[in-house]
């Protein structure tokens, strides 16, 4: 019976390089929200260049949160638009 050390590099991570990368992308994607109306949409665009883009459930989460956070930014105006509020001042 032969016993095989694993190199250092093949150890296991509570926490991939790719799911570090997924939680990057999420806060770049809320700390862009305050800055202007669609720039948490460029998160996901970014993450489109990394390893993140091989995995789907990873990218939808990241559209849809990215998404969300645009239409929170964005929907007092189509509210006033729409008669609906006056919570955005002239």
């Amino acid at each position: 019976m032969q016993v095989q050390t694993m190199p250092s590099e093949e150890r296991e991570r509570f926490i991939s390089s790719t799911g570090w990368k997924f939680i990057g992308f999420l806060v770049l994607a809320f700390a862009l929200t305050p800055v202007f109306y669609g720039l948490p949409l460029l998160s996901p665009l970014f993450a489109m260049v990394t390893s993140v883009r091989l995995h789907t459930t990873k990218m939808v989460w990241l559209w849809v949160v990215a998404s969300l956070l645009v239409l929170m930014s964005v929907a007092p105006f189509i509210l006033k638009l729409a008669g609906l509020s006056n919570f955005v001042v002239d």
